[in-house]
């Protein structure tokens, strides 16, 4: 059925609401007898009619204040102007399109299609100041209209832009391509500008494309790309130099910027990625409605395009990313003591899990000169990396301070000097240091700000702290020249020793509880089964991970978790054999 599309009113309302011409005669106005009634101040009370004669249509103008005008010329009275599909009648500020799908169109578009109604639109849709502005975000009616009159090269332009943005996930070669297509399809433009927002929400040329030499300057119209990104808008302006809207500007007034288009580069979300500015000093070479249609519909397509080149290559760093994680795990579980220590009449066990891929807890067997071994365990400030970086620093430190220095606590003030100097920052490590002589069967600990390690004395059934408050010194790191105590404690057959990281005491539930302090003195404490037998260290360490385990109840680690226990045998105990290895030894202890 014939129609008039409505494509333009005043108030911007029911865009592309059909009229369908069913009579022979439809007189246009804003009298309520009209059969087309426009209900406008501007209208006058009977405007124009449409007459049909046979199949052709032919609009009248009826001597109106404000006349009729097709293809933007007036049609003055008594004419009669045969109507075409696709010919725009603007009746004051309304502007129709008349539809008539019984007739096929042209295979060539007729000149007012491709220039005439562009330049005409422009005009229509500019404001008093000659700054033209549609939506950036463009729906389907828009891009329909684009294409319905848009030359056949600029469709054939437009399928080239959107396999070619299709090809590449590279966005400093995906921003050089569109560039380049962009100058190919806007023959008339001198320059062109791909615009990114840095970090800091800054507009930043990643791109800048000359047509020739002698116009290669890189500055661009700040108060446009704002002005676009802002509002989201697309914007055009025939004169620059002249526009109201621009004001001043150095770029347009040293380059000499004649016309200028700029349209915002949207995220999927509509949130600004940048911006595509166009420009030209040519007079004689303006940007018109349909050029701003085109660079539009084309930013939409760069937008996406731009939007998964950043996502390639977010997923392309975290990759980096999760393998230098794992190979910073490797490397850190490789300063972890693989085998458990051999010594007759002891038995060790050690459990660690971190709270991340790498973490910030450390503990190590060292065998020193006499048949001694060294236990220790530290806790880094932190976690991630940073932490597990100090981590590797601290290993090796704290072999060469207890393997040069006897007296343990003057070996924890060198390895605090040690640490100081090597640059800890604002970070520091509490640390439990326990040497034991196996045949004097004592234990010599020094604690620099750690928990005190728990001494569970097999006679009396007791828990009790191995090493006093006061004796406790400050973290390593914390206070150059610092003295460290040392206190030496004797294990009786069955006496065993604990000593875990803060993960253990902060572990929490999903009601957001801490495991806490009595929950762990708990969790290092034999069953209460009088067929339990001896609490052997490692019985112990492995119902204190299991008790904090099932405190977490699924819960993920919101610190790292170390655990190590080592104790004295009684007479005729066999010590924990490993499947597969010798007393204490088998497959790395480290993650349980």
């Amino acid at each position: 059925m014939p129609s008039l599309i409505l494509m333009k009113s005043p108030d911007g309302s029911t865009p592309n609401k059909a009229i369908e011409l069913k009579g022979e005669l439809m007189v246009i106005g804003r009298e309520d007898g009209c059969q087309i009634v426009i209900p406008h101040h501007a209208v006058s009370r009977k405007h124009a009619q449409i007459v049909r004669a046979g199949n052709q249509f032919y609009i009248e103008d009826l001597k109106s204040r404000n006349k009729t005008f097709v293809n933007s010329k007036e049609v003055s009275p008594p004419v009669r102007q045969p109507l075409n599909p696709d010919d725009r009648i603007k009746i004051c500020d309304f502007l129709f399109r008349f539809h008539d799908e019984r007739v096929a169109k042209p295979a060539k578009l007729p000149d007012w299609m491709s220039k005439g109604a562009a330049q005409r639109d422009a005009e229509e849709e500019s404001d008093e100041s000659g700054m033209t502005t549609i939506e950036a975000t463009q729906g389907k009616g828009t891009a329909q209209q684009f294409l319905e009159v848009a030359p056949q090269e600029r469709l054939r332009a437009l399928l080239d832009i959107s396999v070619n943005l299709a090809r590449t996930l590279d966005l400093d070669a995906l921003l050089a391509q569109i560039a380049d297509t962009l100058l190919g399809v806007f023959k008339q433009a001198d320059r062109c500008f791909l615009i990114m927002l840095d970090e800091a929400g800054r507009p930043v040329p990643k791109v800048m494309k000359a047509r020739r030499a002698a116009l290669d300057d890189t500055r661009f119209s700040r108060t446009v790309v704002k002005k676009a990104l802002d509002a989201k808008q697309s914007y055009l302006s025939e004169d620059a130099s002249n526009d109201a809207n621009i004001g001043p500007s150095a770029s347009i007034a040293e380059f000499k910027i004649r016309s200028v288009m700029c349209v915002p580069l949207l995220s999927n979300e509509g949130n600004p990625l940048g911006a595509i500015q166009l420009d030209t000093q040519d007079r004689g070479k303006k940007f018109v409605l349909d050029d701003l249609n085109l660079l539009t519909i084309v930013a939409n397509l760069a937008g996406v395009a731009i939007e998964k080149a950043r996502l390639h290559e977010t997923v392309l760093t975290r990759e980096k990313e999760a393998k230098e994680i794992e190979l910073a795990r490797k490397v850190q579980l490789g300063f972890l003591p693989q085998t458990l220590p051999a010594v007759d009449g002891y038995e060790f066990y050690s459990h660690y899990s971190p709270a991340q891929t790498v973490g910030g807890d450390y503990y190590d067997f060292i065998t020193l000169p006499g048949g001694r071994v060294a236990v220790v365990l530290g806790d880094v400030a932190g976690k991630g990396v940073p932490a597990a970086l100090l981590v590797a620093k601290l290993s090796s430190e704290v072999r060469f301070c207890l393997l040069t220095v006897p007296d343990l606590a003057e070996a924890a003030c060198l390895l605090n000097e040690q640490m100081i100097q090597g640059g800890l920052g604002d970070r520091f490590v509490t640390l439990a240091l326990m040497v034991l002589d196996p045949k004097a069967h004592t234990v010599n600990i020094v604690n620099a700000g750690h928990m005190s390690p728990k001494l569970y004395k097999a006679a009396t059934g007791e828990l009790v702290d191995a090493i006093s408050l006061d004796a406790t010194g400050l973290p390593i790191g914390t206070l150059p020249g610092y003295p460290f105590e040392m206190a030496t404690i004797k294990l009786a057959p069955g006496d065993s020793l604990a000593v875990f990281t803060d993960g253990v005491t902060d572990a929490m539930n999903p009601a957001g509880e801490m495991f806490g302090n009595e929950k762990t003195d708990a969790g290092l404490m034999p069953d209460d089964s009088a067929v339990a037998g001896p609490h052997l260290p490692k019985v112990m360490g492995n119902k204190l991970v299991a008790a904090v385990r099932a405190h977490a109840n699924g819960r993920p680690q919101n610190d790292d978790i170390a655990v190590v226990t080592f104790g004295r045998l009684e007479t005729g105990d066999a010590p924990f054999l490993e499947p597969g290895g010798g007393p204490n030894t088998g497959r790395h202890p480290a993650v349980k």
